[in-house]
């Protein structure tokens, strides 16, 4: 406790926005400090810690290992300190000025930013979003950043340990989607003309899937035409080409609707997928957690 008394804990709180901004004039900018105050703060922090902590790089101040793995132990501890004293104060997402920091694939992104932006003027709200990409390969790798609240992807249970805890979200289908004016097809298009097609395959690692492995079996070699890694370009591709392409239906409703497209069952046999938010045990008692947890589900619902 003697030692304790000669550590300003406020620079703990430097560190962690720091480590959630990554950048010393936004951190400056949350904290209500000047940037010569963060500045000094953080040549303390570098003091007492023994290590640079931040490197400066072209992607801003990233965190050193040291600083990464402070940052998993004080992020936790702050919270229980803010929850001991404020217990009584709730959190208030029209006076909060904080920033969430999401992880999702740009598949889900495409029917959740839209709806997202329209609450937060509706709703007045006062907090900002930041969406990061990420996809079922790499959450554990996303969600490993201090700065990230929460990721929504497919996955399963058995797959998160106990340090992470989880609930799910929503479970859908597929769609094939395609520009009628290109495509001459029937609506909906048939088990022939979908083996017949040309085919857009949307794969982050740009490998085969389910619809390579499903014409396979019937016998029916894929003509794929490209394959791509984003969902957001696809909507320019389909308009251009007499091409399919067959993606979650959340993405094909978003897709068809910002750009005249059309959508169709899959006439073959296809699985279905679903998708949970997964987040760190360590924010499960969070309040501000627990509310972004809440509004996905509510975002669930739309869908």
């Amino acid at each position: 406790m003697v030692d304790l008394r000669r550590v300003d804990l406020n620079l703990l709180v430097v560190f962690q926005v720091l480590c959630q901004e990554r950048h010393v004039t936004r951190a400056a900018t949350k904290l209500n400090l000047s940037q010569s105050a963060v500045s000094a703060a953080l040549a303390r922090l570098r003091t007492l810690f023994d290590d640079p902590l931040f490197v400066r790089t072209r992607a801003g101040m990233t965190p050193t290992p040291k600083a990464l793995a402070i940052s998993a132990r004080v992020a936790p501890t702050l919270s229980s300190i803010v929850d001991l004293i404020f217990d009584d104060v709730a959190f208030d997402p029209q006076r909060t000025t904080r920033t969430f920091h999401l992880g999702m694939s740009d598949d889900l992104e495409l029917a959740f930013a839209p709806w997202l932006m329209a609450q937060k003027i509706a709703e007045g709200w006062t907090i900002d979003f930041a969406i990061h990409q990420t996809n079922s390969t790499l959450w554990r790798d996303t969600l490993a950043d201090p700065r990230i609240d929460l990721v929504a992807c497919s996955t399963q249970p058995q797959q998160q340990g106990a340090s992470h805890q989880s609930e799910p979200l929503l479970s859908g289908r597929y769609l094939c989607v395609f520009d009628p004016r290109m495509l001459e097809c029937s609506q909906p298009i048939t088990r022939q003309e979908y083996l017949d097609a040309h085919h857009v395959r949307v794969s982050f690692d740009l490998q085969r899937g389910w619809v390579d492995e499903r014409m396979a079996a019937l016998g029916f070699p894929r003509r794929t035409l490209c394959t791509v890694s984003h969902f957001s370009g696809l909507g320019v591709l389909l308009q251009r080409v007499p091409a399919v392409a067959t993606i979650p239906e959340h993405a094909a409703r978003s897709v068809a609707a910002a750009s005249g497209l059309s959508t169709s069952p899959v006439p073959i046999e296809s699985p279905r997928f679903s998708v949970s938010a997964i987040w760190s045990a360590r924010a499960d008692g969070s309040p501000e957690n627990a509310w972004l947890r809440a509004l996905l589900q509510r975002f669930a619902e739309t869908l």
